[in-house]
């Protein structure tokens, strides 16, 4: 079973919510094989919904047939379809496979090396968005403001290559994200009170509302 804890952790969640099998072998029926750490995602996460549904989408089973393409499983969708996130379908055999974005779903570039980094990506962006407690807007910054954030705050090791020119995420604490967007734009979050107040006091101030 893929360890989601970081994911669980970020959201407090205690309990699984996922696709049933049954459900799941609806897009198995479509795509054939599928890789281990998308069946342990929708099996145990698949049906939370801020997680997965706040900003951007996981295509549940039943609408996959909105989605097909020739060469990639799309599981992932922004949410007015700016963008979406596949599989190549000669890794779909892989346990953990780089997730591909594309634009026009004919031209495809690699937006993470592996599932299991996407998936943490994403439920981050979501977060921006999700938890108790957000900012509430974007905030525009300069590089000292970027270089601020860089030296007092962890990365969190994961990110987008491709969407918004690159999204990046960081945070001290497991419950809470500071997100940079396209080097000139942040959000933050947490889904603890007075973290987040602590965040809001230094954040707020490293830029102008958008």
């Amino acid at each position: 079973m893929t360890n989601f804890s970081t994911i669980k952790k970020l959201f407090h969640i205690t309990e699984p919510n996922g696709f049933s099998n049954d459900e799941i072998q609806i897009v198995k029926e479509i795509f054939g094989q599928l890789p281990e750490v998308f069946i342990d995602y929708y099996a145990e996460l698949g049906k939370i919904q801020n997680l997965n549904y706040t900003q951007d989408s996981l295509i549940i089973p039943e609408r996959f047939k909105y989605f097909q393409n020739n060469d990639y499983l799309i599981f992932y969708c922004e949410n007015q379809r700016a963008c979406v996130w596949g599989i190549h379908k000669d890794d779909l055999s892989k346990p953990n496979p780089p997730v591909y974005m594309s634009y026009d779903e004919k031209e495809w570039n690699l937006e993470a090396n592996t599932l299991t980094d996407f998936f943490t990506a994403m439920a981050y962006l979501q977060a921006g968005f999700a938890l108790d407690f957000t900012s509430e807007c974007f905030y525009e910054v300069d590089e000292e403001a970027l270089k601020f954030i860089v030296e007092h705050y962890k990365n969190k090791g994961v990110s987008f290559k491709k969407w918004m020119e690159g999204i990046n995420f960081y945070g001290n604490e497991d419950d809470d994200v500071i997100t940079v967007m396209s080097n000139d734009q942040i959000l933050y979050s947490s889904n603890t009170e007075n973290r987040f107040f602590e965040m809001n006091k230094v954040l707020s101030k490293l830029g102008s509302e958008l």
